[in-house]
């Protein structure tokens, strides 16, 4: 994450860039966070610092007076489909499947996610993802409209920068301000972002997901905690 923010700042500083391409080396786009490498980190100042900085790279690419176009070539797990709802278009292979799986390791939402992905599928298609952790195939994510295109494997970033190359033509400065107004439209405010991160740090820093990686290591079904 912060090798990809130093790129990102390093796109903001050129002037000459119109559009940004973003994708996976492989066949995934970000299969979500290593869970071996970060068993051992529990603790809410943890949970803290995996939160701002996520938060931090999204709003990065948030920030941008380009757009960003995420190139899906395979799955987009957990951060990894926070991340792409962080771009301001999606293309994926046929084969690419998203999925925010948090509640399956027992916590939630890190990135301020929530807001743009009601805004991209309706309240009810959020609530559906977010509380099952179900897998979306790219048809299914273009029916829905979290992708908006869905091409031969292969094939998502010769598209992407295709898409890349018309905005091209276009007014850079009328694009930057269209990117604008339409970050306008789903905007949040502080409070449900704040109230994001602190459901993430209470629920990382939490029982339930030490049972999780516990259970995931052991190749088990966890055994939840009461709700509270």
């Amino acid at each position: 994450m912060a090798a990809l923010a130093a790129a990102v700042d390093e796109a903001s500083r050129d002037a000459d860039l119109r559009a940004l391409v973003l994708t996976g080396e492989g066949d995934a786009f970000v299969s979500g966070g290593d869970l071996r490498e970060l068993s051992g980190k529990h603790s809410p100042a943890d949970a803290e610092q995996l939160a701002d900085v996520g938060t931090a790279l999204c709003a990065a690419l948030a920030g941008l007076d380009i757009p960003v176009l995420a190139a899906l070539p395979g799955v987009a797990f957990g951060g990894g489909a926070e991340l792409a709802v962080a771009c301001d278009m999606r293309i994926a292979d046929r084969r690419a499947r998203l999925s925010w799986k948090q509640v399956r390791m027992g916590v939630t939402t890190a990135w301020g996610t929530l807001g743009k992905l009601v805004a991209l599928v309706g309240a009810g298609a959020a609530a559906r993802l977010l509380y099952t952790g179900q897998e979306v195939g790219a048809a299914e994510a273009h029916a829905m409209g979290l992708v908006e295109a869905v091409c031969d494997d292969g094939g998502c970033v010769a598209l992407a920068l295709e898409w890349a190359d018309d905005v091209a033509r276009g007014s850079p400065g009328a694009v930057g301000r269209m990117k604008r107004l339409l970050q306008a439209t789903s905007a949040v405010g502080p409070a449900p972002l704040a109230a994001e991160r602190a459901s993430f740090v209470a629920t990382w820093s939490g029982e339930d997901h030490v049972e999780a990686l516990s259970a995931y290591f052991d190749r088990r079904d966890a055994v939840w905690g009461r709700r509270r």
